[in-house]
Protein backbone atom coordinates (compact mmCIF):
# COMPACT_ATOMS: atom_id res chain seq x y z
CA UNK A 1 0.00 0.00 0.00
CA UNK A 2 1.18 4.05 -1.03
CA UNK A 3 2.35 5.43 2.37
CA UNK A 4 1.74 8.71 0.76
CA UNK A 5 -2.21 7.39 0.29
CA UNK A 6 -3.07 6.54 3.86
CA UNK A 7 -0.81 10.06 5.10
CA UNK A 8 -2.91 11.95 2.54
CA UNK A 9 -6.43 10.01 4.07
CA UNK A 10 -5.36 10.89 7.77
CA UNK A 11 -4.88 14.63 6.80
CA UNK A 12 -8.57 14.44 4.96
CA UNK A 13 -9.82 12.58 7.46
CA UNK A 14 -8.42 15.23 10.32
CA UNK A 15 -9.78 17.80 8.14
CA UNK A 16 -13.24 16.53 8.24
CA UNK A 17 -13.15 15.96 11.55
CA UNK A 18 -12.36 19.28 12.95
CA UNK A 19 -15.30 20.77 10.32
CA UNK A 20 -17.77 18.98 12.10
CA UNK A 21 -16.39 19.45 15.69
CA UNK A 22 -18.95 21.10 18.15
CA UNK A 23 -18.56 25.01 18.42
CA UNK A 24 -18.49 25.46 22.08
CA UNK A 25 -21.76 27.75 23.01
CA UNK A 26 -21.48 30.98 24.18
CA UNK A 27 -22.28 31.11 27.56
CA UNK A 28 -25.75 33.18 28.58
CA UNK A 29 -26.16 36.52 29.25
CA UNK A 30 -26.35 37.34 33.33
CA UNK A 31 -29.58 38.34 34.36
CA UNK A 32 -30.92 41.85 35.01
CA UNK A 33 -31.60 41.81 38.69
CA UNK A 34 -31.97 45.50 38.72
CA UNK A 35 -32.43 48.23 36.52
CA UNK A 36 -31.20 51.95 36.18
CA UNK A 37 -33.62 54.79 34.60
CA UNK A 38 -32.98 57.78 33.82
CA UNK A 39 -35.92 60.34 34.24
CA UNK A 40 -37.62 60.69 31.13
CA UNK A 41 -38.40 56.44 30.14
CA UNK A 42 -40.58 57.55 32.93
CA UNK A 43 -41.70 60.93 33.21
CA UNK A 44 -42.93 62.92 29.91
CA UNK A 45 -40.76 65.90 29.73
CA UNK A 46 -43.20 67.00 27.17
CA UNK A 47 -45.39 69.45 29.67
CA UNK A 48 -41.74 72.23 30.01
CA UNK A 49 -42.48 72.62 26.56
CA UNK A 50 -45.92 73.36 27.34
CA UNK A 51 -45.59 75.22 29.99
CA UNK A 52 -43.05 77.40 27.92
CA UNK A 53 -45.49 77.90 25.35
CA UNK A 54 -48.23 79.41 28.12
CA UNK A 55 -45.72 81.60 29.87
CA UNK A 56 -44.62 83.52 26.64
CA UNK A 57 -46.99 82.05 24.00
CA UNK A 58 -45.99 80.94 20.17
CA UNK A 59 -42.43 81.18 21.08
CA UNK A 60 -42.17 78.89 23.62
CA UNK A 61 -41.86 76.09 21.92
CA UNK A 62 -38.38 77.00 20.19
CA UNK A 63 -37.17 78.50 23.63
CA UNK A 64 -38.05 75.03 24.98
CA UNK A 65 -35.95 72.84 22.81
CA UNK A 66 -32.85 75.37 22.38
CA UNK A 67 -33.29 75.50 26.26
CA UNK A 68 -32.80 71.36 26.33
CA UNK A 69 -30.04 71.37 24.05
CA UNK A 70 -28.36 74.04 25.79
CA UNK A 71 -28.76 72.48 29.29
CA UNK A 72 -26.89 69.35 28.49
CA UNK A 73 -24.17 71.77 26.82
CA UNK A 74 -24.07 72.94 30.03
CA UNK A 75 -23.90 69.88 31.86
CA UNK A 76 -21.42 68.26 29.18
CA UNK A 77 -18.94 71.61 29.77
CA UNK A 78 -18.82 71.57 33.46
CA UNK A 79 -18.37 67.35 33.99
CA UNK A 80 -16.06 67.81 31.30
CA UNK A 81 -13.82 71.04 33.31
CA UNK A 82 -14.37 68.87 36.85
CA UNK A 83 -17.03 71.38 38.13
CA UNK A 84 -20.56 70.22 39.11
CA UNK A 85 -23.52 72.77 39.83
CA UNK A 86 -26.61 71.50 40.39
CA UNK A 87 -29.52 70.98 38.00
CA UNK A 88 -31.77 73.75 38.91
CA UNK A 89 -28.75 76.16 38.61
CA UNK A 90 -27.84 74.76 35.41
CA UNK A 91 -31.29 74.72 34.12
CA UNK A 92 -31.99 78.47 35.28
CA UNK A 93 -28.25 79.64 33.93
CA UNK A 94 -28.99 77.71 30.53
CA UNK A 95 -32.48 79.66 30.07
CA UNK A 96 -31.30 83.10 31.12
CA UNK A 97 -28.71 82.30 28.10
CA UNK A 98 -31.50 81.20 25.60
CA UNK A 99 -33.73 83.77 26.16
CA UNK A 100 -31.27 86.65 25.62
CA UNK A 101 -30.35 85.09 22.44
CA UNK A 102 -34.33 84.89 21.30
CA UNK A 103 -34.81 88.30 22.57
CA UNK A 104 -37.13 87.16 25.12
CA UNK A 105 -37.80 89.10 28.04
CA UNK A 106 -37.95 86.27 30.87
CA UNK A 107 -38.26 87.45 34.49
CA UNK A 108 -37.31 85.98 37.48
CA UNK A 109 -40.80 84.81 38.51
CA UNK A 110 -41.29 83.43 34.87
CA UNK A 111 -37.87 80.97 35.17
CA UNK A 112 -38.71 79.67 38.38
CA UNK A 113 -42.02 78.35 36.91
CA UNK A 114 -40.28 76.94 34.05
CA UNK A 115 -37.37 75.42 35.60
CA UNK A 116 -39.98 74.02 38.62
CA UNK A 117 -42.01 72.42 35.71
CA UNK A 118 -39.05 69.74 35.44
CA UNK A 119 -40.73 68.49 39.25
CA UNK A 120 -44.07 68.31 38.16
CA UNK A 121 -44.25 65.68 35.30
CA UNK A 122 -46.47 63.64 34.46
CA UNK A 123 -45.56 59.63 33.97
CA UNK A 124 -45.98 58.18 29.95
CA UNK A 125 -49.26 55.97 29.80
CA UNK A 126 -47.41 52.79 29.70
CA UNK A 127 -45.30 52.70 32.24
CA UNK A 128 -47.64 51.84 35.84
CA UNK A 129 -48.06 48.17 34.30
CA UNK A 130 -44.85 47.40 33.34
CA UNK A 131 -43.45 49.00 36.50
CA UNK A 132 -45.56 46.56 38.40
CA UNK A 133 -44.46 43.51 35.94
CA UNK A 134 -41.12 44.42 36.96
CA UNK A 135 -41.99 44.27 40.76
CA UNK A 136 -43.22 41.22 40.49
CA UNK A 137 -40.04 39.87 38.97
CA UNK A 138 -38.28 40.91 41.84
CA UNK A 139 -36.18 43.46 39.75
CA UNK A 140 -35.01 46.53 41.93
CA UNK A 141 -35.16 49.90 39.92
CA UNK A 142 -33.71 53.49 40.78
CA UNK A 143 -33.02 56.32 38.85
CA UNK A 144 -29.66 57.26 37.97
CA UNK A 145 -30.61 60.72 36.35
CA UNK A 146 -29.09 64.42 35.88
CA UNK A 147 -32.01 65.39 38.11
CA UNK A 148 -32.04 66.60 41.63
CA UNK A 149 -33.19 63.95 44.07
CA UNK A 150 -35.68 66.46 45.64
CA UNK A 151 -36.90 66.55 41.70
CA UNK A 152 -37.23 62.88 41.41
CA UNK A 153 -38.81 62.17 44.80
CA UNK A 154 -41.36 64.64 43.90
CA UNK A 155 -42.31 63.56 40.30
CA UNK A 156 -42.41 59.87 42.03
CA UNK A 157 -44.88 61.13 44.29
CA UNK A 158 -46.69 63.38 42.54
CA UNK A 159 -47.59 59.91 40.18
CA UNK A 160 -48.05 57.71 43.23
CA UNK A 161 -45.37 55.04 42.04
CA UNK A 162 -42.50 55.39 45.28
CA UNK A 163 -43.49 51.78 46.13
CA UNK A 164 -41.63 50.77 43.19
CA UNK A 165 -38.24 52.33 43.45
CA UNK A 166 -35.29 52.55 45.73
CA UNK A 167 -33.74 56.04 46.69
CA UNK A 168 -32.98 57.91 43.76
CA UNK A 169 -29.48 57.98 42.42
CA UNK A 170 -28.82 61.86 41.33
CA UNK A 171 -25.69 62.88 39.72
CA UNK A 172 -25.78 65.30 42.95
CA UNK A 173 -23.59 62.39 44.72
CA UNK A 174 -20.79 62.11 42.65
CA UNK A 175 -21.12 65.67 41.02
CA UNK A 176 -20.92 64.52 37.68
CA UNK A 177 -22.86 64.69 35.50
CA UNK A 178 -24.29 61.42 32.80
CA UNK A 179 -22.25 60.38 30.97
CA UNK A 180 -19.57 60.40 33.26
CA UNK A 181 -18.88 57.01 34.71
CA UNK A 182 -19.05 58.00 38.45
CA UNK A 183 -22.43 58.76 36.88
CA UNK A 184 -23.17 55.32 36.04
CA UNK A 185 -21.11 54.13 39.02
CA UNK A 186 -23.48 55.08 41.11
CA UNK A 187 -25.83 51.99 40.35
CA UNK A 188 -23.08 49.50 41.24
CA UNK A 189 -22.36 50.88 44.36
CA UNK A 190 -25.63 51.41 45.35
CA UNK A 191 -26.86 47.63 44.91
CA UNK A 192 -23.50 45.66 45.37
CA UNK A 193 -24.13 43.92 41.93
CA UNK A 194 -21.62 43.38 39.00
CA UNK A 195 -21.98 45.23 36.02
CA UNK A 196 -23.69 42.63 33.96
CA UNK A 197 -26.87 42.35 36.28
CA UNK A 198 -27.20 46.01 36.18
CA UNK A 199 -29.54 47.04 32.99
CA UNK A 200 -30.03 50.71 32.10
CA UNK A 201 -32.81 52.46 30.50
CA UNK A 202 -32.07 55.54 28.62
CA UNK A 203 -34.39 58.29 27.06
CA UNK A 204 -32.13 59.98 25.03
CA UNK A 205 -29.21 58.72 22.38
CA UNK A 206 -26.78 59.87 23.70
CA UNK A 207 -27.58 58.50 27.44
CA UNK A 208 -27.86 55.14 26.13
CA UNK A 209 -24.00 55.35 24.13
CA UNK A 210 -23.11 56.66 27.48
CA UNK A 211 -24.20 53.63 29.84
CA UNK A 212 -23.77 50.73 27.31
CA UNK A 213 -19.80 52.65 27.15
CA UNK A 214 -19.74 52.26 30.66
CA UNK A 215 -21.02 48.65 29.99
CA UNK A 216 -24.37 47.89 31.03
CA UNK A 217 -27.18 46.13 28.61
CA UNK A 218 -29.14 49.32 28.04
CA UNK A 219 -32.39 49.51 26.40
CA UNK A 220 -32.91 52.77 24.76
CA UNK A 221 -36.19 53.92 25.20
CA UNK A 222 -36.72 56.25 22.12
CA UNK A 223 -40.04 57.36 22.31
CA UNK A 224 -39.75 60.72 20.43
CA UNK A 225 -38.18 58.34 17.76
CA UNK A 226 -35.24 60.43 17.51
CA UNK A 227 -32.33 58.83 14.95
CA UNK A 228 -29.77 56.56 17.03
CA UNK A 229 -26.34 58.25 17.17
CA UNK A 230 -23.96 57.58 14.57
CA UNK A 231 -21.11 56.28 16.92
CA UNK A 232 -19.41 52.73 16.82
CA UNK A 233 -22.05 51.87 19.85
CA UNK A 234 -25.57 50.69 19.69
CA UNK A 235 -27.54 49.78 22.77
CA UNK A 236 -28.98 46.03 23.41
CA UNK A 237 -32.57 46.99 22.60
CA UNK A 238 -34.30 50.10 21.22
CA UNK A 239 -37.82 50.65 21.16
CA UNK A 240 -40.63 53.35 21.28
CA UNK A 241 -42.13 52.01 24.77
CA UNK A 242 -41.30 51.18 28.12
CA UNK A 243 -41.70 46.98 26.14
CA UNK A 244 -38.41 47.25 25.65
CA UNK A 245 -36.92 47.87 29.26
CA UNK A 246 -39.02 44.46 30.16
CA UNK A 247 -37.57 42.64 27.25
CA UNK A 248 -34.13 43.68 28.68
CA UNK A 249 -35.34 41.81 31.78
CA UNK A 250 -36.52 39.20 29.80
CA UNK A 251 -39.85 39.67 30.76
CA UNK A 252 -42.74 39.25 28.24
Amino acid sequence: MDNSIDRRSLLIGAAASSLIAPIPARAAPATIRAIGFDGFPIFDPRSVAARAKAIIGDKGEMLAAQWTTKLFGYSWLETAAGRYQDFGTIADASLRHVAAALRIPLGETQRAALVAAYGELEIWPDVRPALEKLRTAGIRLAFVSNLGADTLTANVRRNDIAQYFDPPLSTDRVRAFKPSPKAYAMAIDAWGLPRAEIGFAAFGGWDAVGATWFGYRTAWVNRLDVPAETLDVAPAITSRGIDGVLALAGID
